[in-house]
């Protein structure tokens, strides 16, 4: 499409009905996600302490400096969010053996079970979202979704 079609009447009109789009998926996401959060196993946790969990990975012991790089975040921001979470019980820290300066952290029994809750909601999401569409339909869409997230990728490191 050349900037005279997008600048049309027509373009304007497609460019509209695809930020709605893009903005009421969206929000509809960030909501169902939310709801997904009164889960037993995840009872008490922000979706952004959830996010943390997932960066952390499920058996994973990391440093902190290594989650943080994941998350996008200041060491400070997530030592903030880790003193939550092992308050909460969902995290465990300890020092490292090898180096005593490196803090360590991974996901308690209880951490664990949110982490693979939050899991199942994203895997059913998926399978009923794409339920209706053709194999070709879900590679075309995953193409564009790849080049759409790469869009956002690129803009939110600027």
């Amino acid at each position: 499409m050349n900037d005279q079609e997008r600048f049309s009447e027509k373009g304007r009109g497609r460019y509209q009905h695809l930020d709605d789009l893009l903005s009421t998926t969206f929000n509809a996401i960030l909501r169902i996600e939310e709801r997904s959060l009164r889960s037993k196993l995840t009872e008490g946790l922000t979706m952004s302490e959830v996010h943390t969990l997932v960066a952390l990975g499920l058996y994973e012991e990391n440093p902190m400096n290594v989650v943080a790089s994941r998350l996008g975040v200041t060491l400070a921001t997530l030592t903030t969010a880790v003193n939550k979470l092992v308050e909460k019980g969902f995290i465990e820290r300890r020092r490292s053996e090898s180096d005593r300066r490196k803090v360590l952290i991974a996901l308690s029994k209880k951490g664990r079970q949110a982490y693979r809750a939050h899991s199942l909601f994203h895997q059913k999401m998926i399978n009923e979202s794409l339920a209706g569409l053709t194999e070709e339909e879900v590679e075309v869409f995953a193409r564009a979704l790849g080049k759409v997230k790469a869009f956002f990728e690129q803009e939110g490191a600027s």
